[in-house]
Formats: structure tokens, sequence, C-alpha cells
């Protein structure tokens, strides 16, 4: 559970840690609250298997409250792709305003994805494998926003202005992230189960992105409710 950590910590690195005194209480706290969720989940398994069987129960009523604080302000800070959005200048380059309104559909499913894992790992606390499969899914569907991010700034640090393009970054981030999903299903013999099925429709809804956001009814409907 370290790898995925330390690509998430990469991919957000330059997005945080360069702006971090501008950046707002909400989006401080989800950094936050995020990573000490995947440090929780690299420490549980560490607690159980060396038989802390009472700090390892312990430390997960606090962590299913950490979870509840990473949906809580992962929703307040879904209106930033609505500013993004509303500063969009179609003379500028980059991606088109779709992109954002895509954006903000996608984050919000991965979250509803995150607080589905966290659920059903609760359900199955005394299932070992159950309980330990979903955590790690909850890890890989929190990972896309932070990498897709760090390939942002890889394609704009290699790429002219003129010839970035949202695909690549779409497309790079999957290719970390599918092998990645699919390396853990196997060891963990999950192969055919929900969960990785979850996570590969999220892919899915991530390609989608473009033609979702261009819907010009869902983005009023988007700007009506998160704005109110």
């Amino acid at each position: 559970m370290i790898i995925p950590f330390v690509i998430v910590q990469i991919g957000i690195f330059n997005f945080y840690w360069t702006s971090v005194s501008s950046k707002t209480w909400e989006i401080h706290f989800h950094y936050w609250l995020v990573t000490f969720w995947y440090l929780l989940v690299i420490v549980q398994p560490y607690l159980a298997v060396n038989g802390k069987i009472v700090n390892h129960r312990t430390l997960g009523i606090f962590g299913f409250l950490l979870a509840g604080g990473v949906i809580f302000t992962g929703l307040s800070i879904l209106d930033i792709p609505l500013k993004l959005a509303a500063a969009y200048d179609p003379g500028k380059p980059g991606p088109p305003v779709s992109f954002y309104y895509g954006t903000l559909v996608v984050e919000l499913i991965s979250m509803i994805a995150f607080a589905y894992a966290v659920t059903k790992s609760i359900l199955n606390r005394h299932d070992v494998k159950e309980h330990s499969w979903w955590l790690v899914c909850s890890v890989f569907y929190m990972m896309a926003p932070a990498l897709g991010r760090g390939m942002i700034l890889f394609w704009r640090t290699i790429l002219p202005p003129e010839d970035f393009n949202p695909i690549l970054v779409l497309i790079s981030t999957e290719l970390v992230y599918l092998p990645l999903l699919l390396i853990f299903a196997a060891k963990f013999g999950k192969i055919k189960h929900q969960a990785l099925v979850i996570g590969i429709l999220l892919i899915v809804i991530r390609f989608l992105r473009l033609p979702i956001g261009s819907s010009e009814t869902l983005q009023d409907f988007l700007k009506m409710v998160i704005l109110w």
C-alpha cells in the first residue's frame, strides 16, 4: 500500500506544495485527510498481522470517521472545476470548457465509489479478505485525481502549450492506474470481484469526461446545485 501512497503524493505535489500558502481551508483539509487515509491503510495491515488486533480495531473506528471527513471535504471542493470553467478563455491553449464540467462529475462519482467501498469494508469487517480488499480499492478509487494532476504537469512540461491535449493526460493516467489495480487484484485473488469491476468502470467514466461535460443541460444543473 506504500506504492499507491507514493504515486498519489508525487502526482499532487506540484498542485499542493508549490502554492500551499494560497490554498483554501477545504483543500488543506481534504489533502491531509486523504493523506492520513492512505497512511491508515498502510498501518492497519501491519497491526493486524502482528497480533495488535485491539489497536487495529480502535484505529479502525477513527479511520471510518476519517473516511467521512474525506467525503465531506471532497464534496466541499467540487466548486473548483466550476471556477475553472467560469474563467475559461477559448483564446488560450488548454482543455475545452467541457473538460472542467466532466471533471466535476468524475470526481463526484469517484467519491461515491469511495464511500461505497468504505461501507462495504465495514459490513465485511469479520471477513478479513473482503474487508481488506474493499479498503485497498478505496485507495484506488481516490487515486486518479491526484495522479491526473501529476500527468497534467508532466505533459505541460514536455509539450508546447498548443500541443497539450487532455486525452494524453487521460491515457497516461490510466496506463498507471489500471495495471497497478490488476496486479493488486491478482495478488488478492479478486479478478472477478465487484470492487474490481467498479474500479474499471471508473476508467470508462473518466474517458467519457468530455462527452459528459459537453451537455449544456448538465452544465446548468451542476452550476445550480454546486453553487447552491
